[in-house]
């Protein structure tokens, strides 16, 4: 059932990125157990969760503002997750969406710009 009260749609999204202050990248599907299965390691700047700057929530959705993170070489990136703690590869990952897969020849950067939309 969808949530037809916009006041409603627009607290859970502000819960969803209260719960979920920390973006992560990773190299496989983390799954749906909160694990931080395949979490991109290495590199040198070193790869880290980031906090994520959330927007306030409109039209039922939160959006964060532009988030690079540091990618060591040799890395595909395929997932990203929202996370409620900023330690790598603690099992606090609380979403997660594959991403269009970004091969890295050398070091670099991943921007991601999440969004979350409840309805």
């Amino acid at each position: 059932m969808a949530i037809r009260n916009l006041s409603t749609r627009n607290a859970l999204a502000t819960a969803y990125g209260t719960t979920n202050p920390y973006g992560a990248l990773f190299t496989a599907d983390p799954g749906t157990s909160g694990t931080a299965t395949g979490e991109v390691t290495g590199g040198s700047p070193a790869y880290n969760r980031k906090a994520l700057t959330w927007g306030s929530a409109s039209a039922s959705a939160i959006v964060s503002a532009a988030t690079p993170f540091d990618v060591p070489a040799s890395t595909t990136v395929t997932y990203f997750g929202v996370c409620s703690s900023v330690t790598p590869a603690a099992a606090t990952v609380g979403d997660s969406v594959a991403v269009t897969s970004q091969a890295f020849a050398s070091q670099g950067t991943y921007t991601v710009t999440a969004t979350y939309t409840q309805s």
